[in-house]
């Protein structure tokens, strides 16, 4: 009776068991199954999102090709370098936007040196050279830089020519006859400490080239050598009113290009005015030159002027002095119709002055 107890009780525990373990199994199936669809999406979104990027750098790499071309056509370009003044430690050179430029080189030669320094880096379109020093010359070039994705790209130089920097208050003689006599008379108080005088009344072009009208250290020397004894940067002359009396202006514009040439040769560099010579009043004495013949001398000298470097024609004074019929003003006449009053003399000198101030601030 104990023994088919005991059978049917193993029975039963067997079937059990065999019904756990396949429950078991059935279980753990499952699992396996849920993990290989986990790790198969895993993988497919991990995928997905690889293409994704891949997409995004191919799309940044045609970008960047693109901006780059872009950007390397700057090589082809010239900045075109403008000079707007030139006097000691204010020499402005000015330039044109270039096109995808981020910024700019600016370099600087000295004197005839070849070699260029770099002497600012900006994104203006003007550089101002403070450390520039009177009476010396300079040489600027400028490069349009573009920039993108760590690369860079250079235009071609943009140059100036040699560039003479002038003494903000430059030595500057006033020379010439009685008109300049009159100023040493009537206005020498406003003349400036940089500013000299050399005259002679009734002197011609002729004279100031040829003769020993001057004193100078125990010597006799010519009105040409004594203004190049001041070593003057800038010079005006107001000469020719005793030659306009002849129609022929051949010999007076010879006479002042000898001057000239003088010059130069103690200052390269000197800058010459020639004033245009002033009207005669209505009422002018005898043996004092016609309007006419005046006028057809101050076209003369401006042709010298156009023709020769650093050679300027001023008349703008005139306009202080001359009234609308193109005679000397009463108030500027002296009392013959050929001298100037005090007055006269004061306001021609101011405007010169101012010119001077303009031309030294100028181009």
């Amino acid at each position: 009776m104990k023994s088919v107890m005991w059978k049917r009780f193993f029975r039963i525990n067997i079937v059990l068991a065999i019904s756990v373990l396949f429950a078991y199994g059935l279980f753990v199936s499952e699992l396996n199954i849920q993990a290989k669809d986990i790790t198969t999406e895993s993988t497919a979104q991990a995928s997905v999102g690889d293409i994704k990027i891949s997409d995004k750098t191919v799309e940044s790499d045609k970008t960047s090709k693109a901006v780059l071309k872009k950007l390397r056509k700057i090589k082809k370009e010239t900045p075109k370098v403008n000079v707007k003044q030139r006097y000691e430690k204010n020499v402005k050179i000015t330039w044109k936007k270039v096109k995808n430029a981020k910024f700019y080189l600016v370099y600087r030669s000295d004197g005839d040196k070849t070699v260029f320094k770099k002497v600012k880096k900006t994104k203006k379109k003007y550089y101002i050279d403070k450390t520039a020093a009177k009476r010396s010359t300079y040489k600027y070039r400028v490069v349009a830089v573009a920039k993108a994705y760590g690369k860079s790209f250079e235009s071609k130089s943009g140059k100036t020519g040699k560039i003479y920097v002038r003494p903000e208050n430059p030595k500057v003689v006033i020379s010439g006859e009685c008109f300049v006599e009159g100023i040493d008379i009537y206005a020498k108080s406003y003349l400036p400490n940089n500013y000299h005088l050399v005259y002679k009344v009734g002197v011609s072009t002729y004279g100031m080239l040829n003769s020993n009208y001057f004193s100078y250290n125990g010597m006799t020397i010519t009105g040409i050598e004594r203004v190049a004894c001041y070593h003057p940067d800038r010079v005006f002359f107001l000469i020719g009113m005793n030659e306009a009396i002849n129609w022929n202006t051949t010999s007076t514009i010879n006479n002042y290009k000898k001057m000239i040439q003088l010059l130069k040769k103690v200052n390269p560099n000197v800058e010459v005015v020639l004033l245009a010579l002033p009207p005669v009043g209505v009422d002018h004495v005898a043996g004092f030159a016609s309007n006419s013949y005046i006028n057809h001398y101050n076209k003369a000298y401006k042709n010298l002027a156009k023709q020769t470097k650093n050679v300027y024609y001023y008349s703008d004074y005139r306009k202080l002095i001359t009234d609308s019929n193109g005679y000397l003003m009463s108030y500027a006449n002296g009392g013959d119709g050929g001298h100037w009053s005090a007055q006269g003399t004061i306001n021609v000198l101011n405007d010169i002055k101012k010119y001077s101030d303009k031309l030294t601030k100028g181009k």
